[in-house]
């Protein structure tokens, strides 16, 4: 059998089989099917920074709506600190893929705010992920804001991300990019 060897992110595949983000790498069992069945490497879904954001205020707003009302509703939930919110099952899911098999995961990320992109990559680094794809998609709205502007927009993501990890990092660049 010929040798498939290759390279990825620095990373030594024993074939060119990457297995790209999609709802079946959602699963340790499926990512465990997809080493068996000889895919080098996986990518894992986006872990979405606005997601997490949105899911936090919603579930404070819901928990504190008409809390006043009565004294001792104040004691039917716990504080929002006491809840487990952001990425956390995201990290956990890293943890578990890693533990099950010998293949690179690789961590995906979409970020929106440039401490939120450092953090969660970070986060991601620290779970035991292999490399991070940045899932980057910026849209400009001031059409004033010329390509090279957009450009240096992102190139200035990376490389604050890629100064706070050690893995290594790549870029999925939508189809719109400038």
């Amino acid at each position: 059998m010929p040798d498939l060897t290759t390279t990825y992110l620095g990373l030594t595949l024993r074939n060119p089989l990457l297995v790209s983000s999609c709802p079946l790498c959602e699963s340790v069992e499926n990512i465990r099917r997809m080493e068996e069945a000889g895919a080098a490497a996986v990518v894992l879904p986006s872990l979405f920074e606005e997601q997490i954001n949105i899911e936090g205020e919603l579930l404070d707003r819901y928990l504190s709506h008409g809390a006043e009302c009565y004294a001792e509703a104040l004691s039917y939930f716990p504080d929002m600190a006491s809840y487990k919110l952001g990425p956390e099952e995201y990290l956990e899911h890293i943890r578990r893929a890693k533990a099950a098999v010998s293949i690179p995961i690789i961590g995906s990320l979409n970020g929106i705010t440039p401490s939120g992109w450092i953090r969660y990559a970070k986060a991601i680094e620290e779970a035991g992920a292999d490399a991070l794809e940045l899932n980057i998609y910026y849209i400009p709205t001031d059409p004033n804001l010329t390509s090279v502007e957009v450009e240096r927009r992102y190139v200035e993501l990376v490389r604050a991300v890629k100064a706070s990890v050690t893995i290594p990092v790549a870029v999925k660049l939508g189809h719109f990019f400038t």
